[in-house]
């Protein structure tokens, strides 16, 4: 999520922010030097230091209320020179992720959403047990569960998510 409060607290403790298309734009009215600021788009890469970073699809949607879809939503492939790192962000379940796999994986730790779903959001966030798919389809070796227990936007239950992923 594209936090105000976050981006300013990190403002002047990082030398870029790294982000998908449009987003910038986004940055730059919070007080983000441009010069600060690299836009990918999907598949695109970009070296930094020892590791390469490259923005790839991600089924959600940008913005709220009435502005939707101006800006690019991605998640995030961090490759090291022995390992690799998924981070999926908000995103629904899609065959990206298994194009993702065949691309980039394995990967060592895949950081996928559990929660704040429902049936009627699928477009926008992974049930449990699509959580569990775009892990084995990114070819992923250890799951790390983010996105739950954090704010209540669902009928689930607190736990649930959780509780559904182990199983």
């Amino acid at each position: 999520h594209l936090d105000y409060r976050s981006i300013k607290a990190l403002q002047d403790k990082t030398e870029r922010f790294y982000v998908p298309l449009g987003v910038g734009s986004h940055l730059i009215r919070w007080g983000i030097k441009p010069e600060k600021i690299v836009e990918l788009d999907w598949w695109e890469e970009i070296a930094i230091h020892d590791l390469t970073l490259i923005a790839t699809p991600a089924r959600h949607f940008s913005g709220r209320l009435f502005s939707r879809n101006k800006t690019l939503w991605a998640a995030w492939v961090i490759r090291g020179r022995d390992q690799r790192v998924f981070f999926g962000g908000d995103s629904g379940y899609s065959d990206d992720f298994k194009e993702i796999g065949d691309r980039y994986g394995p990967f060592a730790i895949t950081m996928l959403e559990s929660g704040a779903y429902n049936e009627a959001w699928a477009e926008i966030h992974m049930m449990p047990e699509e959580t569990v798919q775009a892990h084995l389809d990114l070819r992923g070796q250890v799951l790390l569960p983010i996105h739950w227990a954090k704010f209540n936007l669902s009928l689930h239950s607190w736990t649930e998510p959780i509780e559904r992923l182990l199983v």
